[in-house]
């Protein structure tokens, strides 16, 4: 008993060398008006200075140092973005099954001017099943982070080169949203851009395997190729306000191929077309942007997870 009471002396003297100077100052910050708007506003202008230069680095990295181009529907776009994105899917699926998607993706940050974080929420879920019941609940949940290797703006080489790394957790309420196993997805993005006097044309993809933390028997490692082919159109907007005169249209075309080279689907290749537009970006004012876009996914292939679906995505681009 002794050791311990020995070993705390050095502590309890440290604290009552500090203790009164605290005392002090929580006694001036409290009692003293002045003392506490001036510590408050100095507080306040730190942070308002810390935001202005984050948002001067996030505006200068969406656009003159990467292609401006516009997230697509279903593909991970290969550039860094900053936007607030809800999109909502209602799937067909063989066997009479349907399956409404709401609240999926997330937030989007550009912490720093060549890396993103993808803050993804688990989207709520609702299936109803071949017997006639209904379940709903929570999926997965997801994140997804983004280090740019190589880039240049629209207006010089017009490419991007990215190296993505997805996540999704085992947080699904029921079997039907959930694998059961927590899942690793790396990927390299690229794209290539071709810009002229009347829009630009852009081709995006994301190619890599998905990885489970167990369960390798039935799960296997199914490697994804998601390509995008975009075209920008601008159109003029004369009903809008001034700062919304050019707008932009992109018509979009994507597939989604996936390979099961083992697991329980060993030798399935699935492909899905997906065709739909984009509008946007219109200003809300600030840094806030609004986007809208619409969209059709169907299966071509034998083997498949759903017959085809519709897609409605929103996001507010915060740059």
């Amino acid at each position: 008993m002794s050791y311990h009471c020995r070993g705390k002396q050095p502590y309890l003297r440290e604290v009552k060398r500090y203790w009164p100077p605290l005392v002090v100052f929580c006694t001036i910050l409290l009692n003293s008006p002045s003392a506490r708007a001036d510590w408050l506003s100095d507080l306040g202008n730190e942070i308002e200075s810390y935001y202005e230069s984050w948002m001067r680095t996030v505006h200068h990295t969406h656009e003159y140092e990467q292609p401006d181009w516009m997230t697509p529907l279903v593909t991970v776009i290969p550039t860094l973005q900053q936007e607030i994105r809800t999109d909502f899917f209602f799937t067909d699926a063989p066997h009479n099954v349907e399956t409404y998607n709401y609240l999926t993706k997330g937030t989007e940050i550009i912490p720093s001017e060549n890396t993103e974080i993808i803050l993804g929420n688990p989207n709520y879920v609702t299936r109803s099943l071949p017997n006639g019941a209904t379940v709903s609940g929570f999926a997965d949940w997801t994140f997804l982070a983004k280090y740019r290797i190589l880039s240049s703006p629209s207006d010089d080489g017009n490419y991007v080169l990215m190296f993505l790394l997805g996540t999704s957790y085992a947080t699904g309420k029921e079997p039907y949203f959930t694998a059961g196993h927590d899942l690793f997805n790396p990927m390299l993005g690229f794209g290539k851009g071709f810009e002229w006097d009347y829009g630009e044309f852009d081709y995006q993809a994301t190619i890599g395997p998905t990885v489970p933390d167990g369960g390798m028997g039935k799960l296997g490692t199914p490697v994804t190729w998601n390509s995008v082919f975009q075209y920008r159109i601008r159109v003029s907007t004369p009903f809008l306000d001034a700062k919304n005169q050019v707008s932009t249209i992109w018509p979009e075309f994507e597939t989604t191929w996936t390979s099961f080279p083992n697991g329980a689907d060993v030798g399935q290749q699935q492909l899905y077309l997906t065709a739909g537009f984009l509008a946007g970006r219109f200003n809300l004012g600030g840094y806030a942007h609004f986007v809208l876009g619409m969209g059709y996914q169907f299966a071509v292939t034998e083997s498949r997870l759903y017959n085809h679906q519709f897609l409605v995505s929103m996001r507010i681009p915060y740059y």
